[in-house]
């Protein structure tokens, strides 16, 4: 990594694809659309947007680039759209029990098989011909006690399927993923592991690929949930769920501690969904065996809350009843006002109504919106309401404050958090536009966000450095063991074992002593921006802007390249940046501090 001076980390969202680039002393953020019908399109879309940047092109841009780092959302996508392999489970626990094991969310129940066969002797295992013939493109054994078990019908399974024959699939082992011992965990895990798996690895080699087509030489680093990363090659599929938020939970931990906040909330607010997490005294908040759609699994995972609001999120009406969200509209079709032939209405389309967002400031004008689209979308909901589209518009804003505040004000009590002693930090392609509304209606009065915060999870990506972690019951020399398994798997990265930091501990898991082995090797991390020069403020502008609770007002529209430390302007105000808007609503106060983040107050009093 000698001689190279850039870092470009990568995030890419459910509807934007966002790079944090670094080059010495000069930055560039940039957001392409994300393609889900091929994630390496947005891929190499926002490679060349970042190049452009910097006035450049990709090769030259590689040529001195110390790392690229890279948080995805295909893991995620691939179970959400039901895109992974029909898969087979040979375990112990009778096929009825499915349900009990929790793990019919990745295999159907008939595709359950206990393997009586399987310990038995012989030359054939027929429970592996019925998942066969009953259509299995991959086979997980999850088998109990000893691992020995799962080897013994690896290598049977291998001398009567042989790897060249076009009816072999793949056999994964529980063991393989997981030392936990606990029967649904295991077997959760890894079906949920062997489902993703061909997605993740086909794409994440696929832009490895493209990186070494363009003359990089250094392998693509993953960014896990754990918060480190490591070479595709070295990547376990199921490390990449939620790796995106994990990206932005790093970068959030550094902003605690630059600003000394013991209590911050994080508010990830992009075109598709909201994320809650809470960071008390600069720790990640992690859960020891997190869920995934409900199911236990044996990784640890962040802990955070969706709240279901993105700028896509769709309002629809329930007997009379405004809703908004769950469901998406996601970047294809995405919003009515982006013209991809969306027609049903969004929060997107509700600020634009609203005159929140404009066309000739999307993106910094980049990107063409529809406000004619948005209007007849919202239309569509102000006609049942009886009501015009603005005064719909204003009830779909104020909708998402209310709500997403009262679930997060509930979340906060429910850990014994008191309101008033907490910031929040919006990030995400819409955290500063809705931030301060959702932070008032939760009771909260300091708001924070950045001037990269529209891509703050590829920022946060940037903190992440190459992470092994080794683990299995304590005693016997298990530590020793592990610390070697650490070290071997660090030279698989192309380190030796003088650039590797070993850190070893023991955890209490359910009355079990655990053994737990980090090893570490630091990577170049891009540094909290310095405060941008402030520059030429333009002519002052004016719009009549509708704020829920208020109507309409005259509001000030400021460009952010136009703010330097120490100013200080009130509300209600519009500040448009390259990549977002940040609203400021009357009753707030806005103060661009020394590091130029923004920071939202809200007056005593202030409705």
């Amino acid at each position: 990594m000698e001689g190279a001076a850039a870092t470009i980390d990568i995030d890419t969202g459910g509807t934007f694809t966002d790079a944090f680039v670094r080059r010495g002393d000069e930055v560039a953020t940039v957001k392409v659309l994300t393609t889900p019908h091929d994630l390496a399109v947005c891929f190499r879309d926002v490679l060349e947007a970042a190049a452009g940047a910097l006035g450049t092109d990709v090769p030259a841009l590689l040529r001195e680039t110390a790392v690229v780092r890279y948080a995805t959302t295909v893991g995620t996508n691939a179970l959400i759209q039901r895109s992974g392999p029909r898969l087979g489970l040979i375990a112990d626990a009778p096929g009825a029990d499915a349900g009990r094991r929790g793990i019919g969310v990745f295999v159907e129940p008939e595709m359950v098989r206990a393997p009586e066969a399987a310990a038995a002797t012989g030359t054939e295992l027929p429970e592996v011909r019925e998942l066969l013939d009953a259509g299995a493109r991959g086979l997980v054994a999850a088998l109990d006690g000893e691992p020995a078990r799962e080897g013994e019908l690896r290598e049977r399974f291998e001398e009567l399927y042989p790897h060249n024959c076009l009816d072999t699939v793949p056999l994964l082992l529980a063991g393989e993923i997981t030392p936990d011992r606990d029967p649904d965990r295991r077997a959760a895990t890894a079906l949920f592991n062997a489902y993703v798996h061909p997605d993740v690895a086909g794409y994440l080699y696929r832009a490895e690929d493209h990186l070494r087509d363009q003359g990089y030489t250094r392998p693509l680093l993953i960014v896990h949930n754990d918060g480190g990363c490591t070479r595709v090659a070295k990547t376990i599929a199921a490390k990449t769920y939620n790796s995106g938020p994990m990206a932005g939970l790093l970068g959030a931990r550094a902003i605690a501690e630059q600003y000394g906040i013991t209590t911050l909330v994080t508010l990830d607010m992009g075109g598709t969904s909201l994320d809650v997490s809470v960071l008390e005294a600069g720790e990640i908040p992690m859960l020891a065996h997190g869920r995934v759609e409900g199911v236990e699994v044996a990784m640890a995972l962040p802990d955070l809350v969706p709240l279901g609001a993105g700028g896509g999120s769709i309002a629809w009406l329930e007997d009379g009843v405004l809703r908004v969200g769950p469901q998406s509209a996601g970047a294809k079709p995405g919003p009515a006002c982006f013209g991809f032939g969306g027609e049903r209405p969004t929060v997107t389309d509700a600020d634009v109504v609203l005159g929140i967002l404009r066309p000739d400031a999307f993106l910094g004008g980049a990107m063409a919106i529809d406000a004619d689209a948005a209007r007849r979308a919202i239309a569509t909901l102000a006609e049942p309401l009886g009501c015009e589209p603005e005064e719909a518009a204003e009830q779909v804003r104020a909708t998402v404050h209310r709500e997403t505040g009262a679930q997060l004000a509930a979340l906060l009590a429910e850990r014994g958090i008191d309101t008033a002693g907490a910031a929040v930090l919006a990030f995400g392609g819409n955290g500063a536009t809705h931030c301060a509304g959702i932070a008032q209606a939760a009771g909260i009065a300091q708001v924070i966000t950045v001037p990269f915060s529209p891509v703050f999870s590829a920022f946060g990506a940037s903190r992440a450095d190459v992470r092994h972690r080794c683990e299995a019951p304590a005693g016997d020399g298990a530590e020793e063991r592990l610390r070697r398994r650490a070290l071997r798997d660090m030279r698989g990265e192309g380190f030796a074992e003088a650039e590797v930091t070993l850190s070893a501990r023991e955890e209490d898991r359910d009355g079990v002593r655990w053994a737990v082995v980090d090893a570490v090797r630091e990577l170049p991390h891009a540094a909290l921006a310095a405060a941008p020069e402030r520059g030429e403020a333009g002519p002052p502008r004016e719009a009549l802007v509708r704020w829920p609770g208020s109507g309409p007002l005259a509001t000030p529209i400021v460009r952010r390249d136009g703010l330097g430390p120490g100013d200080t302007l009130p509300g209600p105000l519009l500040v448009d940046s390259p990549t977002t808007t940040c609203a400021v609503p009357p009753g707030w106060t806005l103060t661009i501090d020394e590091h130029g983040a923004e920071r939202l107050t809200r007056e005593e009093g202030a409705r």
